[in-house]
């Protein structure tokens, strides 16, 4: 059994610290203590230090061996050893001679200063600084040494004695005293050489410098001087004045002169000096010089003359040439697009630096051209060719530095270079380089597929796709590689081969993927197998991968191939996989709402909008519309435009398209927006102002929403164009129509087009309709009879009995909406009582048949038609609110024409004047004069009666009603008799009014009266005034509001002038404000007050019209009275409140009311009157004295109940005979009972004027006492 250690196993010593990380240890330390030797700290030492023993030139030496390049030690060591040798020979000298006692002393003196100097400074760091103690002393008995009968080394030693102890002017003064007594220029210059070595050794650079210029101004010798200034040269540049050194060498050119060297010396010094200009300059001067060098050769080897010639490339004859010689000169020709190379003779040295410094100046050019130079006369050197491919890349010549960095690629196999290759050639699209690259990493990595299809690319871009395919042949083992070559091959038009490829690689049915069988399908399908790739899709069915890119091409190509074979489950299988992937296009789409438009069109419908959805393309858009149209589906048109307008992206997408706009307004137009559809339709036609579509939505919109006065400004816009358009006219008639002036409609629109439409049932009743408003009544009785006869026939004809036939008109089964409205009409236009009722109550309880809980728009207007024509105003306005106002008014409006019939038959001021201010020419030509005659607006009514009488010249109503107008509104003169019968006094009143029409607006009247006054009872009153004025009032009426100023004169008691302003204003058609401010107005407060006084008047008030019905009136007034001279009698205020119901509005009228008011006096006592103011007491019979109530009353209420018929017609125009009269029952506070009773005739006797007699009886008035009687004759005369 062995059980030596040397059978048993060894075990690894452990290692606590690797070896490498010893060695990296030991570099980092080495490093750092190498960084922290005080090199520089030791050099500064031993140049500012005066010590010149053998210790410290030792050290020096030593220092200088380990660094022997160091410049600056080896000048320090220089100036040592002069110093040395100085004092060496001074201390010989000084042993030969005997000097002077005093100069001997002197020198003794110095030397043993200088020598405890020198130890002490030896000493410096133990002696605490005795050495700078020591300095002056030191440096006083030097300048004791008198300088005479030295010898030159004795003041050399002197001059260098001084440098150390740091009195540079004074070592300098003695060299030049030295210097100076040299009678020999070489002497005098040595002395200067020796000196600015000592002060080089002393670091003074400049001081070196200058000595060192004046030893080469000193010497003779050329050479000598220009070593001396070379030598000064570099004392500069090592004292870091490079600067100071360059602007020297500037000054000396001359005599430092042009040889390469020293222009190369030059060079480094101006690089140094940061000048790179002067670097730049330097440079050309040397490539120059070397050029001209080469010229020269050139001229010695053509005379046979100098050496041999050399190997020339001709591109120095490219650089024009800077030397000049007698009849010869040189002329530019041309300039050349770049400035050619230079053609110098290759000379490695002068080429790289003259790169490097036109590098270093940024001279890209100048520097391509050194290096393209360089690269033609060395194709070899492939540094010069790196140079190049960088400068030309830097320089943006991409195309040369590509070549270059190929040729090195190609030629080293440098992987930078093959980099810098493949990153250049891509962009320069040079396939020529991108090829060899490729080739280059695929000789590496030959199955990788990218860089294969890059290969395959670039030599399609070089038109050798055979190249690609040889390559793949050869090469291409993978699925991958056979799946590029089939590619490739099928592009270069090898079909065969490519469907061999693909069958190699589909033969593996994991590779049977639709990105590979998709290709491979269509490919077997050109050459005649599509079977095979039908079962290659079908097969790629269960590997689409999820997010698959290219599934929707994969889907469409799949349903097509199936749809040629005519597998149908296939294809429809396919094409809704596709519609369900994001990649479905617009044709799919296309392609199934045409297939399910045969079938099912709300699922058409539904794809439309989804396909609108996705592409926003506007013919699917109108597509489903129309499709929901058809289906009345509004709910889902109205929801896919609110999707639009919530996306301002898409809205403005669609701006510009017309189709759009004729949707969107035919939407708004159902859905009751007009204004909206108003606004969609006109940026339609402003795209395309040629739509017919978008004209007649536009104009049927506002035919639609009657909004005549934007109807009025199209068609006079317009309606010149449009009339071009065949198509328009039935839309241009209903227009017109709709603005009352059938006359048009028919001679421009309908007539011209009746026999092409005879068997159109629905134009024959618009027709129909346009006779009748035309006032041809007979002629649309007669044409409706026969459609009612020919409707009957065929009906008979179709289902064999009129009653089954006139039920069957009522339904929606085979017939359109329009002509069964068309129809009912024509039913109950030819059937009267209670059969006509009966029809009526049928067509109603139909129409609500099918789940309806209100009647359609059109039954209920024909409830309002068939209630208007028989005159059942009160049941229409009822049948109005029920079915407008209270279930329908959301979503639409009552019929106008219904509304404003209802309004003028029964009166209603406040309603036509609503109905006026809204739609004005929308109303129908006779109820908007009618309306505007009602309200007031006889200008208005004027204005519409000739408007129409324009269009409609046959129409003898609307004749009538503007004449009738015309008088309203003419100037007349009248003419009013008055005999009234008081309890006291009669009066006779005669009174003639003058009234002109200024304009619409103004009015002006000029009225006399003649009051005649006579005693009936002495023992009341005696002596009566009689009473004349004239009187002038001007009015001013508009809209809302009215005017009136009037301003008298008036003579009775005493003469006065009566003036008062007036002014009505109307909030709204219901409720009107008034307001008066009078001044000297009469007054009949009292009998006395009735012929001698007057007041000042100021009321307010306001009357609103509860309903077409009832009017409430409220007035307040406060007024002062005074005595005609101007003696103020009292005051009293008033308020009045009055109730009045119309009971019938239309003629005859009856009306009932109740008032009441209250009046409250302040009274004077008239027994106060005196002089002219008591003249009115003069009334009083003999012996009565005046009492408080002489001139006002007391304070009273007055109230009663009255009953008015016919009473407009007192003062309103009338044609026939009128009679009207009034009755009030009175109760006066003070004065108890009373009535009011008067009555009366109204006529015309000549047409143009109006003739009123009436009779008025009264007691117990507001201002009168017992009975009162009054005969009224009222005559006017219009012109």
């Amino acid at each position: 059994m062995s059980n030596s250690k040397r059978n048993a196993g060894g075990s690894e010593r452990p290692i606590t610290v690797p070896f490498w990380l010893i060695a990296l240890l030991a570099v980092l330390i080495g490093g750092a203590l190498w960084m922290l030797f005080p090199k520089q700290d030791l050099e500064r030492r031993l140049s500012v230090t005066g010590d010149d023993s053998e210790l410290s030139y030792n050290y020096l030496s030593n220092l200088l061996k380990s660094d022997p390049g160091n410049e600056n030690l080896r000048a320090l060591l220089k100036a040592k050893e002069e110093r040395l040798q100085a004092i060496k020979l001074a201390r010989e000298e000084a042993a030969k001679q005997a000097l002077p006692s005093a100069a001997v002393q002197a020198w003794d003196h110095w030397q043993a200063a200088y020598q405890g100097y020198l130890e002490a400074q030896k000493q410096d760091h133990r002696a605490g600084g005795q050495a700078e103690v020591l300095a002056p002393q030191v440096m006083q008995a030097l300048k004791d040494v008198p300088l005479q009968g030295l010898t030159q080394e004795q003041a050399l030693y002197l001059a260098s004695s001084a440098l150390v102890l740091k009195d540079a002017p004074l070592a300098l003064g003695i060299y030049d005293d030295v210097a100076e007594r040299q009678a020999d220029p070489a002497r005098k210059a040595q002395v200067y050489e020796s000196a600015a070595r000592q002060a080089l050794g002393m670091s003074l650079y400049e001081e070196s410098a200058r000595l060192l210029r004046q030893a080469s101004a000193t010497t003779e010798d050329v050479q000598q001087s220009r070593a001396y200034l070379w030598q000064a040269l570099q004392v500069l540049q090592s004292g870091n004045r490079a600067n100071e050194a360059l602007a020297l060498a500037r000054q000396q050119e001359e005599l430092l002169g042009s040889d390469p060297e020293t222009l190369r010396k030059l060079i480094g010094l101006a690089r140094a000096a940061g000048n790179r200009a002067e670097a730049e300059r330097y440079a050309k001067r040397l490539l120059q010089l070397s050029l001209l060098q080469q010229w020269q050769t050139q001229v010695a080897g053509a005379s046979g003359a100098g050496p041999d010639p050399v190997a020339d490339d001709g591109a120095w004859a490219l650089q024009p040439v800077a030397w000049t010689a007698p009849g010869w000169r040189m002329l530019r020709t041309a300039d050349p697009a770049r400035k050619p190379p230079p053609g110098l003779p290759f000379d490695d040295k002068t080429y790289l630096l003259g790169y490097e410094v036109f590098l270093e100046n940024r001279n890209l050019e100048d520097a391509w051209r050194v290096a393209t130079a360089a690269v033609r006369q060395a194709p070899q050197d492939m540094a010069w060719r790196e140079r190049l491919a960088q400068v030309s890349e830097w320089m943006g010549q991409q195309q040369q530095a590509l070549d270059s960095w190929l040729v090195i690629a190609q030629n080293t196999g440098r992987e930078d270079a093959w980099k810098t290759v493949m990153r250049l050639a891509p962009g320069l699209f040079d396939d020529r380089a991108l090829i060899a690259g490729l080739r280059h990493q695929l000789s590496r990595r030959s199955q990788d597929a990218a860089l294969q299809q890059a290969l395959v690319q670039a030599y399609e871009r070089q038109a050798e796709p055979g190249e690609a395919i040889d390559y793949l042949q050869k090469h291409g083992s993978t699925p991958q590689s056979q799946i590029l070559l089939a590619q490739l091959a099928e592009r270069a038009g090898r079909s065969q081969l490519a469907l061999q490829a693909w069958k190699r690689v589909l033969a593996d049915p994991e590779q049977r993927t639709p990105a590979h069988a998709m290709p491979a399908a269509v490919l077997a399908l050109l050459q005649g197998e599509p079977a095979l790739g039908l079962r290659w899709l079908e097969d790629a069915q269960t590997r689409i991968p999820a997010g698959m890119q290219d599934e929707g091409e994969y889907w469409r190509l799949l349903g097509d191939l199936a749809q040629d074979q005519r597998q149908e489950a296939l294809t429809l299988k396919a094409y809704r996989r596709l519609l369900q992937t994001p990649h479905a296009g617009i044709s799919d789409y296309d392609e199934v709402i045409r297939l399910l438009q045969r079938a099912d069109r709300r699922e058409a419908a539904r794809m439309s909008l989804h396909a609108w959805e996705q592409f926003h393309d506007v013919r699917h858009l109108t597509q489903a519309f129309y499709l929901l149209e058809d289906l009345e589906d509004w709910t889902q048109i109205g929801s896919q435009v609110e999707r639009i307008l919530a996306d301002p992206a898409l809205v403005k997408r669609l701006q510009g398209q017309p189709t759009f706009f004729q949707i969107l307004g035919a939407y708004y137009q159902r859905t009751a927006q007009s204004k909206k559809a108003m606004e969609a339709f006109e940026k339609g036609l402003a795209l395309d102002p040629g739509s017919t579509p978008l004209r007649q939505g536009l104009m049927w919109l506002l035919i639609d929403t009657q909004n005549a006065a934007a109807l009025k400004l199209l068609l006079a816009a317009a309606e010149p164009v449009w009339a071009r358009d065949a198509d328009m006219h039935g839309a241009l008639a209903a227009a017109y129509m709709t603005l009352s002036r059938p006359a048009v409609a028919l001679e421009r629109y309908l007539k011209p087009h009746r026999a092409e439409h005879a068997d159109d049932f629905l134009w024959m009743m618009q027709y129909a309709d346009a006779l009748e408003q035309n006032q041809q009544a007979d002629r649309a009785w007669s044409l409706r009879q026969q459609l009612w006869t020919r409707e009957k026939v065929r009906a008979r004809a179709q289902d064999g009995a009129a009653a089954l036939a006139a039920r069957k008109w009522l339904t929606a089964e085979g017939l359109d909406e329009v002509q069964r409205q068309a129809r009912s009409r024509l039913m109950l236009f030819h059937t009267q009582g209670d059969a006509e009722f009966a029809l009526m109550r049928e067509l109603l309880r139909m129409d609500l048949e099918g789940g309806r809980r209100e009647h359609s728009a059109a039954a209920a207007e024909l409830a309002i038609a068939w209630l208007q024509e028989r005159g059942e105003y009160q049941a229409e306005r009822g049948y109005l609110w029920q079915q407008y106002a209270r279930s329908r008014s959301k979503s639409t409006s009552s019929p106008l024409w219904a509304e404003i019939t209802v309004a003028l038959a029964e009166k209603d001021v406040a309603q036509a004047g609503q109905l006026l201010q809204r739609h004005d020419e929308a109303l129908p030509r006779y109820d908007r004069i009618n309306a505007a005659a009602m309200v007031g607006d006889v200008r208005l009514a004027q204005t519409a009666a000739f408007e129409n009488m324009a269009d409609q010249p046959d129409d003898d109503p609307l004749h009538l009603a503007l004449t009738e107008q015309l008088l309203a509104f003419s100037d007349y003169g009248g003419l009013q008799l008055r005999n009234r019968r008081m309890d006291a006094i009669d009066e006779q009143v005669s009174r003639l009014r003058w009234h002109v029409g200024l304009n619409p607006r103004w009015a002006l009247d000029l009225d006399a009266e003649d009051v005649r006054r006579t005693v009936n009872k002495n023992t009341l009153v005696r002596g009566p005034s009689q009473e004349r004025g004239i009187g002038l009032r001007l009015t001013r009426k508009t809209q809302s509001a009215s005017s009136e100023f009037m301003l008298g004169r008036r003579e009775s008691l005493e003469d006065y002038t009566p003036m008062q302003f007036t002014q009505t204003y109307n909030v709204d058609s219901r409720w009107s404000l008034q307001a008066s401010l009078g001044r000297h107005l009469a007054t009949q407060e009292t009998l006395a007050m009735r012929m001698g006084g007057m007041k000042d008047r100021v009321s307010l008030g306001s009357s609103y019209q509860l309903s077409r019905l009832d009017q409430i009136t409220l007035e307040l007034a406060s007024e002062r009275y005074r005595v005609q001279s101007g003696a103020r009698v009292g005051s009293g205020n008033h308020a009045t409140l009055q109730y009045l119901h119309t009971y019938r509005s239309e003629a005859p009228t009856l009306q009932f009311g109740a008032f009441t008011s209250w009046h409250r006096y302040s009274r004077n006592d008239p027994a106060l009157l005196q002089g002219r103011d008591a003249a009115i007491l003069g009334y009083l019979p003999p012996f009565n004295d005046p009492t408080i109530d002489y001139l006002l009353p007391r304070s009273f209420r007055f109230s009663g109940l009255q009953m008015m018929f016919n009473t407009g017609y007192e003062q309103q125009y009338t044609r026939a005979l009128r009679p009207y009269a009034s009755l009030a029952l009175t109760h006066h506070s003070v004065n108890g009972a009373g009535y009011e009773l008067g009555m009366g005739l109204a006529t015309s006797l000549f047409g143009a004027d109006h003739l009123a007699l009436g009779l008025n009886l009264s007691k117990s008035g507001i201002n009168t006492v017992g009975n009162t009687r009054e005969l009224l004759l009222t005559y006017r005369l219009h012109y």
